[in-house]
């Protein structure tokens, strides 16, 4: 794993200059995402080294071995668009990692499962998040991490409330 400070990171961003606003280290958002983006960049030579992408290897982590998971659930779980998961979910599925089978409770509605192969990748992925959040749980105090997920579920809850269907006005509540 490469080490990464998120303090070089926004060392790198400007400050405010003039009328114009550049992303600050106080920038929510932009943190969060750098931050993101380092724990993909983190894991990426893990996956390619086993033939998957980052994203790939979290979509595995998210198909339940033993009922599958309906498609329809899995972009949620992850944040992603119902199209880039029918795209990637193909791609998974031509690579030999899932298969699709008819929900037996829906009709309308296709189930992921995990085929050996998908099974043996998603062993792999599981240990190494296994391996990142033991790092992280040994860097910070239980307390802390506590407060980082609290933190994390309100962000959320945020974001919820100012989806389009949560605005008001088509401004963002605070």
């Amino acid at each position: 794993m490469h080490a990464y400070n998120i303090r070089d990171s926004m060392s790198m961003k400007a400050a405010k200059t003039g009328n114009d606003t550049i992303i600050t280290k106080e920038d929510i958002g932009f943190d969060l995402k750098v931050t993101w983006l380092a724990i993909a960049r983190m894991f990426s030579p893990v996956a390619q080294d086993h033939g998957v992408t980052v994203t790939m290897g979290f979509v595995l982590l998210n198909i339940s071995r033993e009922n599958g998971t309906p498609a329809t659930k899995i972009a949620p779980l992850l944040g992603m668009e119902p199209r880039s998961l029918t795209r990637l979910i193909k791609k998974l599925e031509e690579d030999g990692y899932v298969s699709r089978k008819d929900d037996p409770e829906d009709k309308r509605s296709v189930r992921i499962f995990l085929t050996e192969k998908g099974v043996e990748q998603k062993k792999v992925a599981k240990a190494n998040v296994e391996i990142f959040n033991d790092a992280v749980r040994k860097a910070i105090n239980p307390k802390e991490l506590g407060v980082f997920f609290n933190v994390l579920e309100q962000i959320h809850q945020v974001i919820k409330d100012n989806t389009p269907q949560g605005k008001q006005n088509g401004k963002i509540k605070s």
